[in-house]
């Protein structure tokens, strides 16, 4: 008896294949969070330039103001502090992008989008008004500086109006951030997508009438970053209403569907997310409208129908402007009258000369440069035309900037070389006396 009893307590369990399945009952519970889990996927090229661009726009962007400044004042500086300070610049703007970088690949992008936000809807506008109000008001330029004047690009007081209205549209972008669920009543939500799509209808407007600034800002973004404000609003209301309608896709894709038993297993197939198109549909709708009631709204304060559209066609040298620019004649400083003005000992001046009326300084470099172009538009008058219009085009905006001495003293040696061979030529090529044509320049 105790015998049989023993075999069956040692009787060995059936395989794993024979054994009954268990009930449903017996079954533990597992949450979908685990159905669901895959191993974290490696970061793709597009992620990383993505936060690349990122954390160049925002180390460029905040710290863009701060150098501006700091180069205002190092103007009047001596120009091997003025060298150290801008290598200086540079190198904590490089370390500031790596480290931020590094942060963003670790944390995420989260604090950086906000930061973003701010810098683009507030921070880049701001800074464009400034600049907007201080460059050349009129669309009067003196001669010499025509091809290096910057202009008003918004008419003042009506770009206050434009100002208005872009806080409208960031406040619509900002409840979309902040209330991803669609907001009640209904036309709430719908006025959130017509206010981006109005928004971005706005901003496309402005980059057109920036013209080549936009490219500038592109190219040389420390101190045009605000030129490419326009651009950078249209990729954030854009990539926030793609996200949003897709969202009301999902919702509505949501209504009907009965509720899942939480022993069904997950979706093996994902769809692509889709977004909304009544919702969209209707926001292209009501988008007129709203830009409509801003017009109007310009129009009552500006006392002028076309008061919305007066801050573009209101100014001059823009895509949108309507308004000539006026030249007027003046005091033209070229890169030879420049060296003429540095420090006596080196640049070594004659005497007291007059060009357009004007009293200026003739040393022996400036007297043959001119004479060099006196033999051109004598000799070779087609030559001599397109010389001068190719050195207006390209130099002479910048000799107006070139105002200390010790910059003077730069010029006249970078020009040595070029005295040495203008003279050459008078000797060759002159008809006569170099030297008497020399010493009759600016008498």
């Amino acid at each position: 008896m105790d015998s049989e009893e023993h075999e069956r307590d040692e009787e060995p369990e059936a395989p794993a294949e024979d054994r009954a399945p268990p009930s449903p009952e017996m079954v533990p519970f597992a949450p979908p969070e685990a159905t669901l889990a895959a191993p974290e996927p490696t970061p793709s090229t597009h992620s990383r330039l993505a936060d690349a661009a990122l954390v160049m726009l925002l180390v460029i962007g905040y710290v863009s103001p701060t150098v501006a400044a700091l180069v205002a004042l190092a103007t009047g500086a001596r120009g091997l502090a003025f060298i150290c300070f801008g290598i200086a610049a540079v190198g904590i703007g490089i370390w500031a992008v790596i480290r931020l970088y590094r942060r963003t690949r670790t944390h995420g992008r989260g604090a950086a989008l906000a930061w973003a936000d701010v810098l683009v809807l507030g921070i880049l506008p701001a800074w464009g008004l400034l600049y907007n109000h201080i460059v050349n008001a009129t669309c009067q330029v003196i001669e010499c500086e025509a091809s290096g004047e910057v202009f008003r690009p918004l008419a003042e007081p009506e770009v206050f109006g434009l100002l208005a209205f872009h806080l409208v549209t960031a406040l619509a972008y900002v409840v979309s951030r902040r209330r991803r669920a669609a907001l009640h009543p209904p036309m709430a939500e719908l006025l959130v997508h017509a206010g981006m799509l109005a928004g971005m209808a706005i901003h496309v407007l402005l980059a057109v009438h920036f013209g080549k600034w936009v490219l500038i800002g592109v190219v040389f973004p420390p101190a045009f970053l605000p030129c490419l404000s326009p651009v950078l609003t249209v990729i954030l209301y854009g990539a926030e209403l793609r996200h949003r309608l897709r969202l009301r896709g999902a919702d509505a894709r949501a209504i009907g569907k009965p509720l899942a038993v939480y022993r069904e297993g997950p979706e093996q197939t994902f769809l692509p997310e889709r977004i909304h198109h009544p919702t969209l549909l209707r926001a292209l709708a009501l988008s007129p409208v709203v830009l409509g009631v801003h017009a109007v709204l310009q129009a009552v304060w500006l006392g002028h129908a076309a008061g919305a559209l007066q801050v573009f066609t209101r100014t001059c040298d823009y895509t949108l402007s309507r308004l000539p620019v006026e030249l007027l004649p003046g005091d033209c400083h070229y890169l030879c009258t420049v060296a003429a003005r540095g420090h006596s000992w080196l640049v070594r001046p004659l005497r007291m000369g007059r060009r357009g009326g004007v009293p200026i300084v003739v040393n022996r470099q400036l007297a043959v440069a001119n004479a060099f172009e006196d033999l051109l538009h004598e000799r070779w008058p087609r030559f001599g035309r397109l010389a001068r219009r190719t050195y207006d085009l390209l130099a002479r905006p910048v000799c107006n900037y070139l105002r200390p001495a010790w910059v003077s003293d730069v010029v006249y040696l970078f020009m040595k070389p070029a005295e040495w061979v203008f003279y050459l030529v008078l000797v060759l090529l002159d008809p006569r006396s170099p030297e008497t044509r020399i010493d009759r320049m600016y008498r």
